[in-house]
């Protein structure tokens, strides 16, 4: 049995077992590659397949719109909407990425998420923030009627030195969730999940290691206002990340704790930054991921690890 048609009967019920989890990685814009892959998802019915969907900053926005049936239309935002001086400029040193801009203007007036949609898909949204004191994480639901998801997409957006600002989301502040974890495997274990597919916007053997001293210091100056705790999270190595990577790429294939499919991309020449502009560059990763999606799908792609 191929996977995509392991997801086809688990979205109709017929495998007798619970559905997958699906976790999606973002990355700014990056994330063109985890929507594209989602968009393909959606094209072939696929959206009620899983249990829950769970990810952090690009991946949480990326995870919504899927639920709501608009991935395609996401897409579209990456290429249209935020591959411009709007969103991502160098020359505004005191917000070189502009979170508002991406919200109030790109998803709030031109691609409004259908929430009606969204909230009525089977699976929750879960969201990772970073608490602006602490740099723990916090998960929130889509299903919680006591959040604006608009402000939790600007808080698990909310990069230190690009956008810094601390987002207020119930009656806490808030921060990039990719600070606390962008992967969140371990999450999604924790919430039941025994199967998952994984949709990673980095390539295998990816690690988040430290900066250069130089780096990790220009960082910290111009994260100016953010806490200690956040501050000594900018240009360090990930353990949480690293480790999820080690997890995902352990093919061994037995069915313990939790089997996972992982997506990531076949061809970095062709993967984007996360302040890409060129938007040939990012119809170009948009087209990978979905040649990698189906891949994965017909079981030419298969990447299958224990976790």
């Amino acid at each position: 049995m191929t996977l995509g048609d392991y997801l086809a009967g688990a979205s109709r019920g017929h495998n007798g077992a619970p559905k997958p989890a699906l976790i999606v990685q973002g990355g700014g814009l990056r994330g063109i590659y985890s929507m594209s892959a989602l968009a393909t998802l959606e094209e072939l019915g696929l959206r009620d397949s899983f249990s829950f969907v769970i990810g952090s900053s690009a991946g949480a926005i990326n995870g919504a719109y899927f639920l709501a049936g608009q991935a395609r239309e996401g897409v579209g935002i990456y290429v249209d909407d935020l591959s411009n001086r709007h969103f991502i400029s160098p020359l505004r040193f005191w917000r070189i990425v502009d979170v508002d801009y991406m919200v109030d203007v790109a998803l709030k007036q031109r691609h409004p998420l259908d929430i009606d949609a969204m909230l009525a898909a089977p699976a929750p949204l879960y969201t990772v923030l970073t608490d602006a004191e602490t740099a723990q994480a916090e998960v929130v639901s889509n299903r919680d009627p006591e959040i604006d998801i608009y402000e939790v997409f600007r808080a698990t957006g909310a990069l230190p030195v690009l956008y810094n600002r601390r987002v207020l989301v119930g009656d806490r502040r808030y921060v990039d969730g990719g600070i606390a974890e962008q992967v969140p495997l371990a999450e999604a274990i924790r919430r039941g999940a025994s199967e998952a597919l994984v949709i990673l916007t980095r390539g295998a053997g990816h690690r988040r290691v430290d900066r250069s001293p130089a780096y990790r210091a220009g960082a910290r100056l111009l994260s100016f206002g953010q806490s200690r705790a956040i501050r000594a999270k900018v240009g360090v190595a990930d353990a949480a990340y690293n480790t999820a990577m080690e997890t995902l790429e352990a093919e061994n294939g037995t069915h313990t704790s939790c089997t996972t499919w992982s997506l990531r991309p076949s061809d970095l020449q062709q993967l984007v930054g996360r302040t890409t502009k060129d938007g040939a560059a990012l119809r170009a990763c948009a087209e990978l991921a979905r040649a990698d999606m189906l891949a994965l799908l017909n079981g030419k792609h298969e990447n299958v690890s224990s976790c």
